[in-house]
């Protein structure tokens, strides 16, 4: 009798394990594959071509998989929608519950914007897909131009108003973080109207050489419409090559919004009331850093147009009451 419980025991307990394999074996087989995110970087930059480093994070929800995963990375031209070039590449399997970061280079042109997409493959069944899209290629340094130059700051000075035009006279601060020397290198700047992007002026200064620890300070005068807003951009160039970036922006009616937020209020500069003595326009280097108060050359004038708006804004919310 005992040995018949024994045997009956031991058919149940099969009889429940098989009717368990055959409800999971689905479960057990078919992987569920995730791609929860993607990180870009550049590995190395030439004079056309970037090489990016794309590492695609990838997990398994449940599952043990049919066969080898294979991750496929597709560069496509954000501006035409091309397909730009493409790769594969076999990924180790994941166990159930585990993650694999999956490391991939991929050559594109050094110009332009490119989506990249990480589509997962198991066998031949695609489980998951990821995307990230990588901006302005062209703004890349190469590697051969690495340069520790800086630009530590910019200043405005109105040298002239004549009619409609303004003169000013842009001061730019370079520094150089590097142990060696930076040798020559050439500055565009340029003055775009804030709104239409127009380009109003654009001058082009060389300086020789700028020395580790040191500040060289290299001048352009531009002219442009008066009662006007601009943003100045100045871009370094050596060998060919954009190598730093830098901006900042001129006022000539500025403008205020009134507490209430219902009205916007412009005011009209006296431009030539700002301008200042004549100075050099070559670049110099500079005894030493710049440091310590500054006073501004227009400090009175301003506080004059501080105190009219102040005036406006008191009247207007005095006429609500």
């Amino acid at each position: 009798m005992g040995s018949r419980l024994r045997f009956l025991g031991i058919a149940a307990l099969l009889g429940i394990l098989l009717l368990f394999c055959v409800f999971t074996a689905g479960c057990l087989k078919e992987s569920v594959l995730t791609v929860r995110g993607m990180n870009v970087g550049a590995q190395s930059v030439g004079a056309s071509q970037v090489t990016l480093n794309v590492t695609t994070e990838i997990e398994n929800l449940q599952g043990f998989g049919s066969g080898m995963p294979r991750l496929q990375l597709r560069a496509y031209n954000t501006e035409t929608g091309l397909l730009e070039t493409e790769r594969s590449d076999s990924v180790s399997g994941i166990g159930w519950g585990g993650a694999r970061a999956v490391m991939q280079t991929i050559d594109l042109p050094r110009k332009g914007s490119y989506r990249l997409v990480a589509i997962l493959y198991e066998g031949e069944q695609r489980k998951a897909q990821g995307e990230i899209t990588v901006y302005n290629l062209d703004r890349l340094v190469p590697d051969t131009q690495q340069s520790g130059l800086t630009i530590g700051d910019i200043d405005f000075i109105a040298r002239r108003v004549t009619g409609d035009s303004t003169d000013i006279q842009v001061d730019l601060y370079f520094g150089n973080d590097d142990p060696n020397p930076s040798g020559p290198f050439d500055v565009d700047v340029k003055a775009k109207e804030l709104d239409a992007h127009l380009v109003a002026d654009k001058q082009t200064v060389h300086v020789d050489n700028v020395d580790p620890g040191k500040i060289v300070v290299a001048s352009v005068r531009l002219t442009v419409p008066d009662q006007y807003n601009y943003v100045v951009e100045v871009l370094v160039w050596k060998n060919g090559t954009i190598i730093k970036r830098g901006e900042g922006t001129v006022q000539l009616r500025p403008g205020v919004t009134l507490p209430t937020g219902d009205q916007f209020v412009t005011k009209k500069i006296e431009t030539s009331k700002f301008v200042a003595e004549e100075g050099t326009l070559m670049p110099y280097t500079a005894p030493y850093a710049p440091t310590g108060a500054r006073t501004p050359g227009f400090s009175t004038p301003l506080a004059v147009i501080a105190l009219a708006s102040a005036g406006a804004i008191a009247l207007a919310r005095w006429r609500q009451k």
